[in-house]
């Protein structure tokens, strides 16, 4: 009896051990066949009816959330849907639809709460493997806990630094852009529409800052300096009174017509590192005085990528939202060639280069808050 007790638990054991083995094999081969391919303009607003569809459109968006009985609007108005109330049975039907971009499943879940989302996402993610399941995350939440429990496809979260302290906008980007790396997911982010942090909820008499503009395009390119690869604005009553735009939205709305431009060689970028100037923010790092690019301008910050070949890529950005600078790169072997991406024209322009030998050097003005995609030959 006692064999057979023995027997019985080692079978139980192994039968678990292989259960375990084949989940994590699903798993692997499911993360594979999902790849980020456009560069996410999104806002927490559904596209519910011909109206909204048309503001959202307007606004330069190309994603929003939309009920599954909505995914046909979406549809004609080319728009990507985050489909929220979608089943398992229902996502299994839109395996091939290019009108959904992913299924929604929770935002801002808390830590007890992780084992139950990671079930949906793992159901939703076996049903349609060719489309993520969406979760949103606060910023301060443990992510390796909330990666290994919940596996998504894609990081996202939301810190407002304008609402909730700037202080804690670069550790924040830094956290979670070492965690979408090491899991190899894809990052975004959400941002605030409106910068006076009375008004989170678009309120009765909600005010417009006169430096809304300049401050939220200061989070958008300090945002993608750290690797980003969606911005996601809150929430639609800062943006839109009636589909119509509000001072608010119509910043929303022209950068979001930048990041259209710009967003296709983003989205194939692959980040490399980030790096501040003097004086340093919290949790962030000094560039180093033996890297390949060097400057001494003040209030930078500096995100190396990858994507060609023999061709590296730099998004500069500029921290403060009240002065401008003077960007000056120094670059410490042979370049043949320094573009920069013209943001309203939808090109790459070359900048003139000065050279000393192997050295070289480039000079180009950072408006308030802004931020300029550089390619290095």
């Amino acid at each position: 009896m006692v064999q057979k007790q023995v027997r019985q638990g080692m079978v139980a054991r192994m039968c678990r051990i292989i259960i375990a083995v084949v989940s994590l094999l699903n798993a692997v081969a499911v993360g594979a066949e999902w790849q980020m391919t456009e560069f996410m303009i999104s806002l927490w607003d559904s596209a519910e009816d011909e109206a909204s569809a048309q503001a959202i459109i307007d606004a330069n968006f190309n994603t929003a959330m939309c009920d599954i009985g909505n995914l046909d609007l979406c549809r004609r108005y080319g728009l990507k849907a985050i489909v929220m109330g979608a089943t398992p049975e229902m996502a299994a039907d839109r395996v091939e639809d290019s009108a959904v971009w992913g299924y929604y499943v929770k935002d801002e879940p808390t830590a007890d709460e992780f084992p139950a989302v990671g079930q949906q996402v793992a159901v939703l993610h076996r049903a349609d493997p060719s489309h993520p399941a969406y979760v949103n995350l606060m910023a301060w939440m443990d992510l390796d806990q909330y990666l290994q429990i919940v596996a998504p496809k894609v990081l996202s979260y939301d810190y407002y630094q304008w609402w909730w302290g700037t202080q804690n906008h670069f550790s924040r980007l830094a956290a979670h852009r070492r965690a979408a790396l090491g899991a190899n997911i894809p990052l975004i982010c959400w941002l605030e529409a409106n910068a006076d942090p009375r008004w989170e909820w678009g309120e009765p008499g909600c005010t417009y800052l006169p430096d809304n503009a300049v401050k939220l395009r200061q989070s958008v390119y300090t945002a993608i300096a750290y690797g980003v690869k969606g911005i996601q604005w809150f929430n639609e009553l800062l943006m839109f009174s009636d589909h119509q735009l509000t001072q608010a939205g119509e910043d929303v709305a022209a950068l979001n017509a930048e990041l259209r431009r710009v967003g296709p060689n983003l989205i194939r970028l692959e980040s490399v590192d980030v790096f501040h100037t003097l004086p340093l923010p919290t949790d962030t790092k000094e560039l180093p005085t033996d890297h390949w690019v060097q400057t001494t301008t003040p209030d930078l910050v500096l995100g190396t990528f990858k994507a060609e070949l023999h061709n590296d890529f730099m998004i500069v950005a500029n921290r403060l939202i009240d002065h401008r600078r003077w960007a000056v790169l120094q670059f410490r072997r042979s370049v043949s060639e320094v573009t920069k991406f013209d943001k309203q024209e939808g090109r790459w322009v070359s900048l003139p280069l000065s050279r000393w030998g192997r050295q070289s050097t480039v000079e180009f003005i950072l408006a308030p808050g802004d931020g300029e995609l550089l390619k290095i030959r």
